[in-house]
Formats: C-alpha cells, structure tokens, sequence
C-alpha cells in the first residue's frame, strides 16, 4: 500500500512539473509566415499625435518591429526603452509600441515617453481590445508583451515577454532586426 501511495503521489508531482512547465510558455501574435494586416492606432507620442491612423499602412513593406503591450502601462518602461535603443541603432526600421487598451491609457503612455525622451510612436487602440481589427493579430492577454517584426509584409519573427525573466532580450532582438534588414 504503501508502495502503491509513493507511486501516486510520484505521478501527481511529474504531472504538477509538466502542468507548470507548459503554463510558462505562453504562445501570443501572428507567426513567421503570416501577413499582418492593417489596424486602427490612436497616436499618442508619433508624428501623427492625436490621430488615428493605421502604422501598419503608413509602413508598408519597410522592416518593422511592433511591440503590443498588455496590462498596466507603466510597466513596459524597460521594453519601450529597450526598443527605442534597437531602433536608434537600426536607422532603416520603423517601429511602433501599442498598448492594448483605449483612451485610459494615454496619461501612462505619456509619462514613460517623457520619462524615456522616446521618439517611435506609442499608441492605444481606439476602443481598446474590442477593436475588432487587432484581434486578428492573435495578442494573448497573458503575454506581457509581443514583438512581432516584418518585412515586405510578411511576419518574420515574434517574441513574447520580452525583457522578462522568460522571454528574449535587448541583444536576442538586436540580432533578429540585423537579420531582418539583410
């Protein structure tokens, strides 16, 4: 008997292993191969401050690195710095960061552009996650952030949480926008 609760009690805890394993990875955005179709952004920091306008249509074949960041704004500080490094060092690609969620996001979007001197577009989705364009995108609320890049209108890589403790960093990025421009 005692045995045979050993044995139970061994499978219950690979089965906890293996549950908690998957749970970590967290699958978000369009995947390399697929065409990222347009969406509507309200502007905030860009050059079209104020808008709405579609990035992705602005853009159009040019290499492009967008980031789509959920929950609280004011934590994607890191990631919206991180990218604004790449895209300095990286002069040909465009970039955008787009807060999943309306206009209640606009005063943080603010504070961390003022707070980061960031000069690529952070915006918000006119009606929040209820914008029935984004959704063909495929963000996953439990990712922190995705970062999708492209090219000539095809998806060329994604990476989900990044500059978190399980996702890609600045330098894992860095390379994957050289490959991008080649």
């Amino acid at each position: 008997m005692k045995f045979r609760a050993n044995i139970l009690t061994a499978i219950a805890a690979v089965g906890v292993v293996a549950t908690s394993a998957y749970a970590a990875v967290v699958e978000s955005g369009l995947k390399p191969g697929s065409a990222p179709g347009p969406f509507q952004v309200v502007d905030v920091t860009g050059p079209f401050k104020g808008h709405q306008l579609c990035y992705r249509c602005r853009y159009g074949a040019a290499p492009v690195v967008a980031a789509f960041v959920n929950g609280d704004a004011s934590k994607a500080t890191k990631v919206v710095a991180d990218l604004q490094k790449i895209v300095d060092a990286h002069k040909a690609v465009k970039s955008f960061v787009v807060f999943m969620g309306g206009p209640e996001q606009k005063d943080a979007i603010q504070k961390i552009a003022a707070a980061n001197k960031t000069t690529i577009p952070l915006v918000f989705l006119p009606k929040g996650t209820k914008e029935e364009d984004i959704a063909a995108y495929d963000i996953n609320p439990k990712a922190n952030n995705t970062v999708l890049l492209w090219k000539d209108s095809t998806v060329k890589g994604n990476f989900v949480n990044f500059d978190t403790a399980t996702g890609a960093t600045a330098g894992d990025l860095s390379k994957a926008v050289d490959q991008l421009l080649k």
